[in-house]
Protein backbone atom coordinates (compact mmCIF):
# COMPACT_ATOMS: atom_id res chain seq x y z
CA UNK A 1 0.00 0.00 0.00
CA UNK A 2 1.69 3.32 -1.08
CA UNK A 3 1.01 6.49 1.26
CA UNK A 4 2.05 9.05 -1.80
CA UNK A 5 0.22 11.72 0.39
CA UNK A 6 3.29 11.04 3.11
CA UNK A 7 4.96 14.66 2.84
CA UNK A 8 8.36 15.88 1.60
CA UNK A 9 10.87 16.73 3.47
CA UNK A 10 14.58 17.53 1.61
CA UNK A 11 16.72 16.83 4.43
CA UNK A 12 15.25 13.16 4.63
CA UNK A 13 14.87 11.73 1.13
CA UNK A 14 14.18 8.12 2.23
CA UNK A 15 10.76 8.78 4.13
CA UNK A 16 9.16 8.58 0.76
CA UNK A 17 9.75 5.07 0.18
CA UNK A 18 9.90 4.12 3.54
CA UNK A 19 6.32 4.87 3.83
CA UNK A 20 5.68 2.66 1.23
CA UNK A 21 4.89 -0.52 2.67
CA UNK A 22 5.25 -3.19 -0.32
CA UNK A 23 9.09 -1.09 -1.27
CA UNK A 24 9.30 -1.46 2.88
CA UNK A 25 8.35 -5.26 2.73
CA UNK A 26 10.86 -6.07 0.17
CA UNK A 27 13.71 -3.57 1.49
CA UNK A 28 13.55 -5.64 4.96
CA UNK A 29 13.26 -9.09 3.03
CA UNK A 30 16.41 -8.03 1.59
CA UNK A 31 18.49 -6.66 4.27
CA UNK A 32 17.41 -8.49 7.51
CA UNK A 33 19.47 -11.42 8.60
CA UNK A 34 18.03 -14.29 10.07
CA UNK A 35 19.13 -15.62 13.25
CA UNK A 36 20.21 -19.32 13.22
CA UNK A 37 18.24 -21.87 13.15
CA UNK A 38 14.87 -19.35 12.36
CA UNK A 39 13.57 -19.10 8.88
CA UNK A 40 10.58 -16.29 8.90
CA UNK A 41 9.15 -14.62 5.81
CA UNK A 42 8.26 -11.41 5.69
CA UNK A 43 4.61 -11.52 4.00
CA UNK A 44 3.16 -8.23 5.22
CA UNK A 45 4.59 -4.66 6.50
CA UNK A 46 2.67 -1.86 7.51
CA UNK A 47 3.35 1.27 8.95
CA UNK A 48 2.50 1.84 12.69
CA UNK A 49 4.01 4.56 14.45
CA UNK A 50 5.81 7.28 12.76
CA UNK A 51 7.58 10.17 15.25
CA UNK A 52 9.37 12.99 13.18
CA UNK A 53 11.54 15.80 13.78
CA UNK A 54 11.45 18.18 10.56
CA UNK A 55 14.59 18.31 8.86
CA UNK A 56 16.28 15.96 11.60
CA UNK A 57 14.76 12.36 11.90
CA UNK A 58 12.05 10.30 11.39
CA UNK A 59 11.29 7.55 13.76
CA UNK A 60 8.98 4.82 11.95
CA UNK A 61 7.62 1.35 13.68
CA UNK A 62 6.90 -1.18 11.07
CA UNK A 63 4.52 -3.93 12.23
CA UNK A 64 5.41 -6.84 10.27
CA UNK A 65 3.13 -10.41 10.02
CA UNK A 66 6.14 -13.32 9.51
CA UNK A 67 5.32 -16.99 8.14
CA UNK A 68 7.45 -19.99 9.28
CA UNK A 69 7.57 -21.48 5.41
CA UNK A 70 7.89 -24.57 6.83
CA UNK A 71 5.48 -25.24 9.63
CA UNK A 72 2.58 -22.50 7.90
CA UNK A 73 2.98 -20.87 11.87
CA UNK A 74 2.65 -16.90 12.03
CA UNK A 75 3.64 -14.45 14.24
CA UNK A 76 4.01 -10.25 14.77
CA UNK A 77 6.96 -8.10 14.70
CA UNK A 78 8.01 -5.07 15.19
CA UNK A 79 11.01 -3.62 13.47
CA UNK A 80 12.00 0.15 14.09
CA UNK A 81 13.81 2.62 11.47
CA UNK A 82 15.61 5.32 12.30
CA UNK A 83 16.52 7.83 8.99
CA UNK A 84 18.87 10.49 10.16
CA UNK A 85 19.99 13.34 8.16
CA UNK A 86 23.81 13.93 7.59
CA UNK A 87 24.12 9.75 7.73
CA UNK A 88 23.59 9.66 11.59
CA UNK A 89 21.86 6.56 11.17
CA UNK A 90 24.78 4.76 9.45
CA UNK A 91 27.19 6.27 12.12
CA UNK A 92 25.42 4.76 15.23
CA UNK A 93 24.74 1.47 13.33
CA UNK A 94 28.38 1.30 13.27
CA UNK A 95 29.31 2.02 17.00
CA UNK A 96 26.19 0.14 18.09
CA UNK A 97 27.18 -3.42 15.71
CA UNK A 98 30.74 -3.27 17.76
CA UNK A 99 28.83 -4.94 20.81
CA UNK A 100 27.41 -7.40 18.85
CA UNK A 101 23.72 -7.47 20.41
CA UNK A 102 22.73 -10.93 18.74
CA UNK A 103 23.99 -12.57 22.34
CA UNK A 104 21.84 -11.01 24.23
CA UNK A 105 18.36 -11.75 22.29
CA UNK A 106 15.83 -14.33 24.30
CA UNK A 107 14.83 -17.43 22.38
CA UNK A 108 11.41 -16.81 22.24
CA UNK A 109 11.64 -13.10 20.45
CA UNK A 110 14.64 -14.68 18.05
CA UNK A 111 13.57 -13.79 14.58
CA UNK A 112 16.73 -11.68 12.48
CA UNK A 113 19.76 -9.97 13.64
CA UNK A 114 18.95 -6.90 16.22
CA UNK A 115 20.89 -4.76 13.99
CA UNK A 116 21.03 -4.41 10.31
CA UNK A 117 20.93 -1.00 7.92
CA UNK A 118 19.46 -0.34 4.63
CA UNK A 119 22.27 1.90 2.62
CA UNK A 120 19.67 3.34 0.13
CA UNK A 121 17.42 5.03 2.81
CA UNK A 122 20.26 5.50 4.75
CA UNK A 123 17.78 3.50 7.81
CA UNK A 124 19.38 2.18 10.45
CA UNK A 125 16.86 -1.13 11.41
CA UNK A 126 16.10 -2.07 15.05
CA UNK A 127 14.53 -5.61 15.38
CA UNK A 128 11.97 -5.59 19.03
CA UNK A 129 13.21 -6.29 21.80
CA UNK A 130 16.38 -4.64 20.92
CA UNK A 131 16.04 -0.87 21.19
CA UNK A 132 19.40 1.11 21.78
CA UNK A 133 17.91 3.56 24.04
CA UNK A 134 15.55 1.11 26.05
CA UNK A 135 18.90 -1.00 27.00
CA UNK A 136 17.15 -3.25 29.84
CA UNK A 137 14.48 -4.41 27.62
CA UNK A 138 15.99 -7.34 25.72
CA UNK A 139 17.11 -8.53 29.73
CA UNK A 140 13.38 -7.65 30.65
CA UNK A 141 12.00 -10.24 27.83
CA UNK A 142 13.88 -13.20 29.04
CA UNK A 143 11.56 -16.05 31.22
CA UNK A 144 12.39 -16.76 33.99
CA UNK A 145 13.51 -13.76 35.20
CA UNK A 146 15.24 -13.62 38.77
CA UNK A 147 14.80 -9.72 39.06
CA UNK A 148 11.20 -10.39 38.75
CA UNK A 149 9.97 -13.80 40.41
CA UNK A 150 10.54 -13.13 43.90
CA UNK A 151 7.89 -9.97 43.24
CA UNK A 152 5.84 -12.16 41.27
CA UNK A 153 5.42 -14.90 43.91
CA UNK A 154 4.84 -12.46 46.87
CA UNK A 155 1.35 -11.37 45.01
CA UNK A 156 -0.04 -15.04 45.59
CA UNK A 157 -0.50 -14.46 48.95
CA UNK A 158 1.24 -16.47 52.00
CA UNK A 159 2.35 -20.18 51.59
CA UNK A 160 5.14 -22.12 49.81
CA UNK A 161 3.92 -20.71 46.19
CA UNK A 162 5.90 -21.99 43.05
CA UNK A 163 5.94 -21.05 39.68
CA UNK A 164 4.28 -23.56 36.95
CA UNK A 165 4.41 -21.71 34.03
CA UNK A 166 5.28 -18.63 32.82
CA UNK A 167 4.73 -16.76 29.57
CA UNK A 168 5.54 -12.89 28.41
CA UNK A 169 4.35 -10.61 25.27
CA UNK A 170 4.83 -6.71 24.60
CA UNK A 171 1.66 -5.47 24.15
CA UNK A 172 2.69 -1.73 23.84
CA UNK A 173 5.97 -0.42 22.50
CA UNK A 174 6.35 3.45 20.93
CA UNK A 175 10.50 2.75 20.33
CA UNK A 176 12.89 4.56 21.88
CA UNK A 177 10.21 5.78 24.77
CA UNK A 178 8.24 2.94 26.61
CA UNK A 179 7.38 -0.81 26.19
CA UNK A 180 5.01 -2.50 28.53
CA UNK A 181 5.37 -6.44 28.56
CA UNK A 182 2.30 -8.66 29.86
CA UNK A 183 3.61 -11.63 31.99
CA UNK A 184 1.20 -14.35 33.17
CA UNK A 185 2.26 -16.47 35.33
CA UNK A 186 0.60 -19.44 37.34
CA UNK A 187 1.73 -20.82 40.53
CA UNK A 188 0.91 -24.09 42.81
CA UNK A 189 0.82 -23.86 46.66
CA UNK A 190 3.22 -26.48 46.93
CA UNK A 191 1.31 -27.64 50.49
CA UNK A 192 -2.11 -27.29 49.71
CA UNK A 193 -1.48 -27.96 45.84
CA UNK A 194 -3.86 -25.06 44.62
CA UNK A 195 -2.76 -23.50 41.50
CA UNK A 196 -3.89 -19.84 40.74
CA UNK A 197 -2.66 -17.30 37.76
CA UNK A 198 -2.36 -13.97 37.42
CA UNK A 199 -1.27 -11.22 35.03
CA UNK A 200 1.97 -8.79 35.84
CA UNK A 201 2.54 -5.99 33.42
CA UNK A 202 6.43 -4.58 33.13
CA UNK A 203 6.58 -0.88 32.29
CA UNK A 204 9.87 -0.16 30.66
CA UNK A 205 11.33 3.06 30.23
CA UNK A 206 14.10 5.47 28.93
CA UNK A 207 13.85 8.17 31.02
CA UNK A 208 14.43 7.53 34.72
CA UNK A 209 12.79 10.66 35.66
CA UNK A 210 9.86 10.04 33.74
CA UNK A 211 9.45 6.42 35.76
CA UNK A 212 9.88 7.83 38.94
CA UNK A 213 7.40 10.42 38.32
CA UNK A 214 4.98 7.50 37.21
CA UNK A 215 6.02 5.35 39.79
CA UNK A 216 5.21 8.27 42.44
CA UNK A 217 1.66 9.06 40.76
CA UNK A 218 0.61 5.54 41.18
CA UNK A 219 1.41 5.69 44.59
CA UNK A 220 -0.92 8.76 45.58
CA UNK A 221 -3.76 7.58 43.36
CA UNK A 222 -3.63 4.32 44.66
CA UNK A 223 -3.44 5.99 48.55
CA UNK A 224 -6.35 7.65 47.38
CA UNK A 225 -8.54 4.95 46.33
CA UNK A 226 -8.09 3.19 48.97
CA UNK A 227 -11.17 5.76 51.04
CA UNK A 228 -13.27 5.09 47.43
CA UNK A 229 -12.97 6.58 44.25
CA UNK A 230 -11.38 5.56 40.65
CA UNK A 231 -8.67 3.51 41.08
CA UNK A 232 -5.54 2.80 39.26
CA UNK A 233 -3.05 -0.53 38.93
CA UNK A 234 -1.50 -1.60 41.92
CA UNK A 235 2.59 0.10 41.65
CA UNK A 236 3.96 -3.90 42.88
CA UNK A 237 7.65 -2.05 42.40
CA UNK A 238 9.61 0.28 40.91
CA UNK A 239 13.34 -1.21 39.57
CA UNK A 240 15.22 1.74 39.51
CA UNK A 241 18.73 -0.18 38.09
CA UNK A 242 16.42 -1.53 35.32
CA UNK A 243 13.91 1.66 34.95
CA UNK A 244 11.01 -0.52 35.23
CA UNK A 245 7.96 -0.33 36.52
CA UNK A 246 5.93 -3.38 37.83
CA UNK A 247 2.30 -3.05 38.14
CA UNK A 248 -0.60 -5.15 38.98
CA UNK A 249 -3.49 -5.93 36.80
CA UNK A 250 -6.70 -4.12 36.37
CA UNK A 251 -9.58 -5.79 36.34
CA UNK A 252 -13.14 -4.87 34.06
CA UNK A 253 -13.64 -4.11 30.89
CA UNK A 254 -12.71 -1.06 28.65
CA UNK A 255 -14.95 1.74 28.16
CA UNK A 256 -14.26 1.04 23.93
CA UNK A 257 -14.81 -2.59 24.22
CA UNK A 258 -18.05 -1.88 25.72
CA UNK A 259 -19.28 0.54 23.37
CA UNK A 260 -18.39 -1.98 20.57
CA UNK A 261 -20.08 -4.84 22.19
CA UNK A 262 -23.23 -2.58 22.78
CA UNK A 263 -23.33 -4.20 26.12
CA UNK A 264 -25.48 -1.81 27.75
CA UNK A 265 -23.44 1.42 26.42
CA UNK A 266 -24.98 4.49 27.51
CA UNK A 267 -25.30 3.39 31.81
CA UNK A 268 -21.32 2.27 31.19
CA UNK A 269 -21.41 5.64 30.11
CA UNK A 270 -22.58 8.10 32.22
CA UNK A 271 -20.60 6.00 35.69
CA UNK A 272 -18.01 6.69 33.76
CA UNK A 273 -18.58 10.07 33.33
CA UNK A 274 -19.74 10.37 36.52
CA UNK A 275 -16.35 8.85 38.27
CA UNK A 276 -14.11 11.34 36.43
CA UNK A 277 -16.06 14.30 37.27
CA UNK A 278 -15.52 12.95 41.01
CA UNK A 279 -12.12 12.03 40.86
CA UNK A 280 -11.33 15.48 39.71
CA UNK A 281 -13.01 17.26 42.52
CA UNK A 282 -10.49 16.29 45.29
CA UNK A 283 -6.67 17.63 44.84
CA UNK A 284 -4.07 15.24 44.58
CA UNK A 285 -1.34 16.81 46.44
CA UNK A 286 2.27 16.11 44.76
CA UNK A 287 0.62 16.05 41.22
CA UNK A 288 3.19 17.84 38.43
CA UNK A 289 1.64 20.57 37.22
CA UNK A 290 0.56 21.27 33.62
CA UNK A 291 -0.25 25.24 33.26
CA UNK A 292 -1.93 26.72 30.53
CA UNK A 293 1.21 28.12 29.14
CA UNK A 294 2.34 24.31 29.32
CA UNK A 295 -1.12 23.03 26.89
CA UNK A 296 -1.09 26.49 24.78
CA UNK A 297 2.89 25.26 23.52
CA UNK A 298 1.05 21.40 23.40
CA UNK A 299 -1.56 23.02 20.66
CA UNK A 300 0.57 25.03 19.14
CA UNK A 301 3.32 21.88 18.81
CA UNK A 302 0.16 19.88 17.19
CA UNK A 303 -1.10 22.44 14.86
CA UNK A 304 2.70 23.04 13.71
CA UNK A 305 2.56 19.19 13.51
CA UNK A 306 -0.95 19.21 11.14
CA UNK A 307 0.02 21.95 8.71
CA UNK A 308 3.51 19.95 7.64
CA UNK A 309 0.80 16.75 7.41
CA UNK A 310 -1.59 18.36 5.70
CA UNK A 311 -0.21 22.10 4.23
CA UNK A 312 -3.22 22.52 2.54
CA UNK A 313 -5.15 22.71 5.89
CA UNK A 314 -2.71 25.23 7.01
CA UNK A 315 -5.07 28.45 7.32
CA UNK A 316 -7.87 26.25 9.11
CA UNK A 317 -5.52 24.69 11.33
CA UNK A 318 -3.97 28.14 12.35
CA UNK A 319 -7.18 29.47 12.64
CA UNK A 320 -8.37 27.06 15.12
CA UNK A 321 -5.16 27.36 17.21
CA UNK A 322 -5.30 31.09 17.54
CA UNK A 323 -9.10 30.80 18.90
CA UNK A 324 -8.62 28.14 20.99
CA UNK A 325 -5.42 29.55 22.58
CA UNK A 326 -7.01 33.54 22.49
CA UNK A 327 -9.99 32.12 24.69
CA UNK A 328 -8.24 30.06 27.12
CA UNK A 329 -7.61 31.23 30.80
CA UNK A 330 -5.71 29.48 33.76
CA UNK A 331 -8.07 27.98 35.98
CA UNK A 332 -7.91 26.14 39.77
CA UNK A 333 -6.40 22.36 39.12
CA UNK A 334 -7.65 19.01 39.77
CA UNK A 335 -6.25 15.55 38.95
CA UNK A 336 -6.44 15.33 35.16
CA UNK A 337 -5.00 12.27 32.84
CA UNK A 338 -4.46 14.07 30.25
CA UNK A 339 -3.99 11.34 27.53
CA UNK A 340 -7.09 9.51 28.36
CA UNK A 341 -9.08 7.65 26.01
CA UNK A 342 -11.94 5.26 26.03
CA UNK A 343 -9.56 2.36 26.20
CA UNK A 344 -7.72 3.90 29.40
CA UNK A 345 -11.20 3.58 31.10
CA UNK A 346 -11.94 0.43 32.86
CA UNK A 347 -15.39 -0.83 34.22
CA UNK A 348 -15.43 -3.59 36.76
CA UNK A 349 -19.06 -3.68 38.67
CA UNK A 350 -19.56 -0.33 40.36
CA UNK A 351 -15.72 0.58 40.31
CA UNK A 352 -14.06 2.45 37.49
CA UNK A 353 -10.18 2.58 37.03
CA UNK A 354 -7.64 4.25 35.02
CA UNK A 355 -4.95 3.07 33.15
CA UNK A 356 -1.71 4.82 31.35
CA UNK A 357 -1.26 7.47 34.29
CA UNK A 358 2.39 8.50 33.17
CA UNK A 359 0.77 12.13 31.69
CA UNK A 360 -1.37 12.54 35.14
CA UNK A 361 -0.80 16.05 36.53
CA UNK A 362 -2.90 18.39 38.14
CA UNK A 363 -3.94 20.43 35.52
CA UNK A 364 -7.35 21.85 33.84
CA UNK A 365 -9.87 19.09 34.21
CA UNK A 366 -11.53 19.80 31.39
CA UNK A 367 -8.73 18.37 29.53
CA UNK A 368 -10.06 15.13 29.85
CA UNK A 369 -13.38 15.22 29.31
CA UNK A 370 -12.43 16.68 25.96
CA UNK A 371 -9.88 14.33 25.00
CA UNK A 372 -12.29 11.48 25.69
CA UNK A 373 -15.21 13.16 23.27
CA UNK A 374 -12.16 13.58 21.17
CA UNK A 375 -11.16 9.86 21.06
CA UNK A 376 -15.47 9.18 20.76
CA UNK A 377 -14.97 10.60 17.20
CA UNK A 378 -12.07 10.07 16.13
CA UNK A 379 -12.99 6.00 16.56
CA UNK A 380 -16.45 6.78 14.40
CA UNK A 381 -13.74 7.36 11.74
CA UNK A 382 -11.21 4.50 12.37
CA UNK A 383 -14.05 2.02 12.60
CA UNK A 384 -16.05 3.72 9.92
CA UNK A 385 -19.48 4.33 11.98
CA UNK A 386 -20.65 7.42 10.09
CA UNK A 387 -24.11 5.93 9.62
CA UNK A 388 -23.52 4.22 13.37
CA UNK A 389 -24.73 6.48 15.79
CA UNK A 390 -23.10 4.72 18.84
CA UNK A 391 -20.22 7.20 19.17
CA UNK A 392 -22.39 9.78 18.58
CA UNK A 393 -25.07 8.82 21.17
CA UNK A 394 -21.96 7.80 23.36
CA UNK A 395 -20.59 11.25 23.40
CA UNK A 396 -23.76 13.33 24.32
CA UNK A 397 -24.43 11.13 27.38
CA UNK A 398 -21.10 11.46 28.23
CA UNK A 399 -21.00 15.54 28.21
CA UNK A 400 -24.12 15.49 29.49
CA UNK A 401 -23.37 13.59 32.29
CA UNK A 402 -19.92 15.00 32.61
CA UNK A 403 -21.10 18.53 33.05
CA UNK A 404 -24.74 17.93 35.22
CA UNK A 405 -23.23 19.20 38.09
CA UNK A 406 -20.43 21.62 36.57
CA UNK A 407 -20.57 25.60 36.86
CA UNK A 408 -21.85 27.31 33.96
CA UNK A 409 -18.38 28.34 32.64
CA UNK A 410 -17.80 24.89 31.77
CA UNK A 411 -19.34 24.48 29.00
CA UNK A 412 -17.90 27.33 27.25
CA UNK A 413 -14.60 26.40 28.06
CA UNK A 414 -15.09 22.65 26.99
CA UNK A 415 -16.08 23.48 23.78
CA UNK A 416 -12.80 25.47 23.12
CA UNK A 417 -10.61 22.25 24.82
CA UNK A 418 -12.60 19.88 22.32
CA UNK A 419 -11.20 21.59 19.51
CA UNK A 420 -7.82 21.40 20.92
CA UNK A 421 -8.35 17.40 21.58
CA UNK A 422 -9.62 16.89 18.33
CA UNK A 423 -6.27 18.83 17.01
CA UNK A 424 -4.50 15.91 18.89
CA UNK A 425 -6.66 12.99 17.35
CA UNK A 426 -5.98 14.49 13.90
CA UNK A 427 -2.33 14.12 14.56
CA UNK A 428 -2.68 10.55 15.91
CA UNK A 429 -4.34 9.39 12.79
CA UNK A 430 -0.70 10.70 11.14
CA UNK A 431 1.42 9.24 13.87
CA UNK A 432 -0.36 5.45 13.60
CA UNK A 433 -0.94 6.14 9.87
CA UNK A 434 -4.61 5.24 9.90
CA UNK A 435 -5.92 4.50 6.85
CA UNK A 436 -6.97 6.96 4.48
CA UNK A 437 -5.61 9.37 7.08
CA UNK A 438 -5.55 12.80 4.85
CA UNK A 439 -9.19 12.83 4.53
CA UNK A 440 -9.91 11.67 7.72
CA UNK A 441 -7.75 14.60 9.20
CA UNK A 442 -9.89 17.12 7.09
CA UNK A 443 -12.80 15.69 8.47
CA UNK A 444 -11.43 16.33 12.32
CA UNK A 445 -10.18 19.69 11.57
CA UNK A 446 -13.58 20.38 10.47
CA UNK A 447 -15.15 18.57 13.63
CA UNK A 448 -12.67 21.12 15.27
CA UNK A 449 -13.91 24.39 13.55
CA UNK A 450 -17.57 23.10 14.52
CA UNK A 451 -16.34 23.21 18.34
CA UNK A 452 -15.55 26.77 18.10
CA UNK A 453 -19.23 27.52 16.70
CA UNK A 454 -21.08 24.98 19.36
CA UNK A 455 -22.23 22.98 16.29
CA UNK A 456 -20.89 19.41 17.53
CA UNK A 457 -23.79 16.69 17.78
CA UNK A 458 -22.88 16.23 22.01
CA UNK A 459 -23.98 19.79 22.25
CA UNK A 460 -27.43 19.30 21.58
Amino acid sequence: MSLAAFPVDPALPGLQIASDHEEMRELLRRHLRPLPTNGWDIRDCRLSRVHYHRGDRCTLRYTLRLVEPRTGRERSQWATGLICADDRAGRIWRKLRAADPRQEVPQAFATFEPLSLIPDLEMLVQIFPYDRHLPTLLRLTAVPLPDLEPLFLSQFGSGDWRIETWSNEPVQYRPGRVAVLRHTVQAREALLATSEKKRFYVKVYRDEEEAEQAHRVLQLLRDRARVGGVTVAEPIAYLSGLRALVLGEVFGTSLQEILLQRQDAPAAVRKAARALAGFQREPVAGLRHHRLQDEVAALKRAGQFLEWACPHLRAQVEAIVSAVVADLDEVPPGPTHRELRTDHIFLDGGRLALIDLDSCAAADPLLDPARVLADLAGLSLRLDLADDDRCKAAARVFAEEYLRDAPGPWRNRLFLHYAGAVLKEAVDFFRHQEPHWPENIATLVEEARDALSRRVLWAA
